[in-house]
């Protein structure tokens, strides 16, 4: 953006030993960007089937994603919400961008982390890789709803449409892109209306193998849990000092058998299998925290959580507070923390594999929680997306103060309202209830990378080569502050590339109890293979 009176530079740069590269349109002529115009169609083949307005023959109502029908009951208390012109969206708009994260309308001017806002980060794009009832995206409508997503989720493709009719300014932006740019383009226009399409009925996933396998003695009970733990070893408890003052408790984890997957879980919780744990192991009680990390990376800053709003001299949320867990790790950062710990304790240190962290997660439990089930109430066990996630409708000048009277339109992020954890990003470790074993946050507060590349089930347990090389999606466990309850159980899985560092994972250590230094080797029944 050099001004128009500066004199050419003496030296070629590397640029210019090649013409100008032809910018490719995307999937049409150019025009702006119009949810109605680009995305509601791929809402309307793969959605409307089901998410049409109407009410399931068992009365419950699912989000209403028609794009036909306009908002009518708009309200908003957030500053700088736009006045009489704001509002303008479908229903369908409305539902869908709740499950989209991405930033605020004037957020963290900071340099972003690489990723920060990726697709795969949103629960949209979670649910639909995980095989949301079945329903598969052809590649014109993935690339279609992850541009939306990289575009911040617009809805308006031109201002005089629902807006307000610019005028004047309309001809003159127009003569002068032309005259300086050599476009001659309207951005005001508008192209001719998408065709009709029909919904596609989604197809219902195979079943992919047996939903029950027999493992005598499993499940069982805390008491039992702690009795195999006490039998175990005799110590079943220490702690690791790290230096300043700093410790990392480690509980023992004892061999046993248990079921891995769920029945009434994802496509890829299943097929369920009988896995052993050979050996027992230690495990870190808590995730890995701000403080203990900056011991082996002083550099490294969680940042913050970015509000949904303004951010005026407020940058967001902190999720940098020492007592924290650190996140916003990539996995090859987690596993160079495993061999720095290894190398400081001489203990041998790594991520759990995924059989070690559900093991563990489950402590006897055959429940979709260690606590309970789908429906038990997590306050006093995890810190999920519940009624206190409504606070992130809050004054964009201070840095945790709630909206008044904020309405569905201000406090649009999902949760489960049920219930009240009192947290609303990650808290230190130990504020809540921990398992039968021992362990805190199994489920919530940071999602935890393992060790284990992401396949499909039924698992197989193979050694992973903790080195850059190792380009395959890691498995990430446990769900966070940010999760519902349903995306947090203890089969749950999502997947990130290894080098990705996310807004809401960070890590557990485990090493082995005794023996050689060597990961635990899982076994699986042959009658789960």
């Amino acid at each position: 953006h050099e001004p128009q009176n500066s004199a050419p530079p003496r030296v070629t740069s590397m640029a210019l030993t090649r013409p100008p590269a032809t910018i490719q349109p995307w999937r049409g002529p150019l025009r702006g960007f119009s949810y109605q115009r680009e995305v509601q169609p791929v809402i309307d083949k793969y959605c409307l089937g089901c998410h049409n307005g109407q009410p399931r023959p068992d009365g419950a109502r699912l989000a209403d994603l028609r794009g036909n029908v306009k908002l009518t009951d708009w309200s908003s208390v957030t500053p700088g919400n736009g006045g009489g012109h704001a509002g303008k969206f479908s229903v369908g708009y409305a539902e869908l961008h709740r499950y989209v994260r991405r930033p605020g309308i004037e957020s963290d001017f900071h340099m972003l982390e690489p990723m920060e806002f990726h697709a795969d980060t949103t629960q949209l794009v979670q649910m639909l890789k995980k095989g949301h009832y079945g329903v598969e995206l052809d590649a014109e409508a993935w690339d279609r709803l992850i541009t939306w997503i990289d575009l911040n989720c617009p809805y308006h493709g031109t201002w005089g449409e629902e807006i307000d009719n610019p005028g004047k300014q309309r001809e003159r932006r127009r003569e002068l892109l032309k005259r300086y740019a050599n476009v001659d383009d309207d951005p005001e226009a508008v192209p001719p209306a998408p065709a009709p399409v029909q919904p596609v009925p989604p197809r219902p996933p195979a079943v992919a193998g047996p939903l029950a396998v027999d493992c005598p003695g499993w499940p069982f009970d805390a008491a039992e849990a702690q009795r195999r733990q006490a039998a175990a070893g005799p110590q079943t408890r220490k702690k690791i000092e790290l230096g300043n003052g700093v410790g990392l408790e480690l509980v023992l984890i004892p061999a046993g058998e248990f079921v891995m997957g769920s029945a009434a879980g994802a496509a890829d919780e299943q097929p369920l299998a009988r896995v052993r744990i050979e050996r027992p192991f230690w495990m870190a009680a808590t995730e890995v925290t701000n403080q203990m990390y900056q011991l082996f990376d002083p550099k490294h800053d969680s940042r913050i959580e970015d509000k949904n709003t303004y951010q005026f001299g407020i940058h967001g949320y902190p999720v940098n507070r020492p007592e924290q867990p650190v996140v916003r790790v990539s996995w090859l950062e987690a596993v160079a923390f495993c061999r720095w710990l290894s190398a400081k304790t001489g203990m041998h240190f790594a991520l759990p594999s995924e059989a070690e962290w559900e093991y563990a997660c489950r402590a006897g439990s055959a429940a979709p929680f260690s606590f309970g089930d789908s429906n038990a109430d997590f306050s006093k066990f995890a810190n999920l997306a519940d009624a206190k996630l409504s606070e992130f409708a809050s004054d964009p000048f201070t840095v945790d103060t709630p909206l008044k009277n904020p309405s569905k339109y201000d406090d649009w992020l999902p949760k489960d309202s049920r219930f009240n954890d009192g947290a609303l990003l990650t808290v230190q470790p130990g504020r809540y209830q921990p398992n039968a074993w021992g362990l805190y946050d199994m489920h919530g507060n940071a999602a935890e990378w393992t060790r284990s590349t992401y396949r499909p089930y039924p698992y197989v347990d193979e050694p992973v080569a903790e080195s850059p090389s190792n380009v395959g999606r890691k498995v990430v466990r446990g769900g966070s502050w940010r999760d519902l309850p349903k995306h947090a159980t203890s089969s749950y899985r999502l997947s990130y590339l290894p080098y990705q560092r996310v807004f809401n994972v960070g890590f557990r250590v485990v090493a082995p109890a005794a023996g050689p230094a060597a990961a635990n080797k899982v076994a699986l029944d042959a009658s789960s293979r």
